[in-house]
């Protein structure tokens, strides 16, 4: 009985544990209520340089001005995050060309925009970087 239950403990430890060092669900939030944010990852990103391309839309009307800010921050704790500025590339299209990923394994990749209105938005997605 004590065996089982302490197998029981630890299938339940494994299974929390595990879970938790899953990326979200990818895709990009809304932010401010009114912004679309979509931020645009590689298909099959790699370690290394990886230009990230945010695209801000409010109606469906890009946002123009915004300050973009891109930050990458690994699923578990006790990594630095890798942060880049965005600049825009046209009407309401952003690109961090100096992103890099520094490690293999998941990562969530954040976005912050200041808009020129005085509002912020924000948006995220996943990805599970490889070793080239």
């Amino acid at each position: 009985m004590r065996t089982a239950l302490s197998l029981l403990s630890l299938t339940l430890f494994l299974s929390l544990a595990t879970s938790a060092c899953r990326p979200p669900d990818g895709g990009a939030r809304a932010g401010d209520g009114d912004v679309s944010v979509v931020v645009e990852l590689p298909a099959d990103p790699v370690v290394g340089p990886t230009p990230i391309t945010v695209h801000l839309e409010r109606e469906g009307a890009p946002v123009r001005g915004a300050t973009v800010e891109v930050t990458g921050d690994m699923t578990h704790a006790g990594m630095v995050p890798v942060v880049a500025t965005a600049v825009e590339q046209a009407d309401g299209s952003y690109r961090a060309e100096t992103f890099a990923f520094d490690m293999a394994g998941d990562w969530v990749v954040s976005v912050d925009a200041d808009l020129p209105d005085g509002g912020r938005a924000r948006g995220e997605a996943s990805a599970t970087v490889r070793r080239p």
